[in-house]
């Protein structure tokens, strides 16, 4: 019996640190005038995003009108997702009514908008080369 109740102990102990670790605020990777892409717009949306309060991380880029983000979203949250989306486009679309939005929870797209967002920040992104990431990650985030 004492043996039972040390292993819920030690599991509970091990849950409660996890839920801990992840509640923890995280921030956005700022692109601010990255190689003259202009990513303000995208960098005000992130600190929009990110303000939500089931929101971990956000990463994003943008060209021209055209806007891709990327969200993880707290655990406790995940069964929610549809909705933490929604909420988020509206954030973003009542900031910017005429940009094309796409946002997705999904930690692939998360990966390529991280690589995308470096290569950015580097100046390893020509406008053409930017403009084809946007649409590959696009194309992704429906497929």
């Amino acid at each position: 019996m004492k043996r039972k109740l040390v292993l819920v102990l030690a599991v509970l102990l091990c849950l409660g640190a996890c839920t801990q670790a992840e509640d923890e605020r995280g921030s956005a990777f700022k692109l601010q005038e990255a190689a003259g892409h202009g990513q303000e717009a995208s960098d005000r949306a992130k600190d929009e995003i990110l303000a939500m309060e089931e929101v971990i991380s956000v990463r994003g880029i943008q060209y021209k009108e055209e806007m891709v983000m990327a969200m993880h979203v707290k655990q406790v949250d995940r069964f929610q997702l549809k909705d933490v989306r929604k909420k988020a486009f509206d954030r973003i679309k009542a900031l910017y009514p005429d940009y094309t939005i796409h946002i997705s929870t999904d930690k692939k797209i998360y990966k390529e908008l991280e690589d995308a967002e470096n290569k950015v920040k580097a100046g390893n992104l020509s406008e053409k080369e930017l403009e084809k990431t946007i649409n590959v990650i696009e194309k992704h985030s429906k497929g």
